[in-house]
């Protein structure tokens, strides 16, 4: 009884480490949702406003489960929101945390994580991605979707030579009606009692016919399909999803 007790204070405090509410950004709409697996888990997201126009958006999967995880988990949100300053780009943010992880973790774990800079003034985003499942872009304009992926290793896995050279930031122009959507693979690989994924197909096609609904109305129709999908097969990985809506 105290070990669950214990568990569910932890996952009270995790959850208070998720964003209580959506940012208020000019022009833009954007929320997130995090269903953990278990009573504590390794994914995240955060919004952290680096200036009066600009905001950073992160989502992170740190592998394993349970108090680990946790406790990685923690750790990368506070050293990100520590790095994440005016003029430094995704990039140099992304090097950074990683050679302060590496000199904290055990090796056997790692992080992947996606940091973005949303801009107000001129609706761009850059970003980097650290071995992070790619970034959704859905154009407004034509209904297509694009996949986006850089270059990047997972955090945490060496101290920074190789990590240093792979990164890669890159950005992209935003147009009213356009999503960007940030997701975790406790999504995409949801299965049903047959072992089948729910896959990113599903995902794109859903986002896709929800689109001009407020983000918050999306969020929900995903998480409402993906249950229709799995039909309550035990859910085995936290599903974190962000969305960013441009008006």
């Amino acid at each position: 009884v105290r070990m669950s007790k214990e568990l569910e204070i932890a996952r009270q405090v995790q959850m208070r480490l998720l964003p209580g509410t959506p940012p208020d950004v000019s022009g833009f709409e954007i929320d997130g949702i995090c269903i953990p697996a278990n009573e504590i888990g390794g994914d995240y997201y955060d919004f952290i406003p680096i200036d009066e126009k600009r905001l950073g958006v992160v989502i992170g999967d740190v592998s394993g489960k349970g108090v680990p995880a946790a406790i990685y988990m923690t750790l990368t949100k506070g050293i990100i929101q520590s790095q994440a300053e005016n003029d430094i780009s995704p990039k140099e943010v992304l090097t950074r945390v990683n050679r302060s992880l590496y000199t904290m973790m055990d090796h056997k774990s790692f992080v992947t994580l996606f940091f973005a800079v949303l801009d107000c003034n001129d609706k761009s985003l850059t970003f980097s991605r650290a071995g992070h499942n790619p970034l959704l872009h859905f154009r407004y304009h034509d209904g297509d979707v694009a996949a986006l992926k850089p270059d990047g290793i997972a955090l945490g896995i060496e101290r920074g030579k190789l990590f240093d050279v792979t990164i890669k930031t890159s950005s992209l122009n935003l147009h009213s009606g356009d999503l960007v959507v940030f997701y975790t693979d406790g999504f995409t690989e949801a299965m049903n009692k047959n072992l089948e994924e729910y896959g990113e197909k599903r995902l794109c096609n859903v986002i896709r016919n929800s689109r001009t609904l407020p983000v918050s109305a999306i969020i929900q129709n995903v998480v409402s399909d993906v249950q229709g999908f799995v039909k309550g097969f035990p859910q085995h990985d936290d599903m974190t999803l962000v969305i960013v809506k441009v008006f």
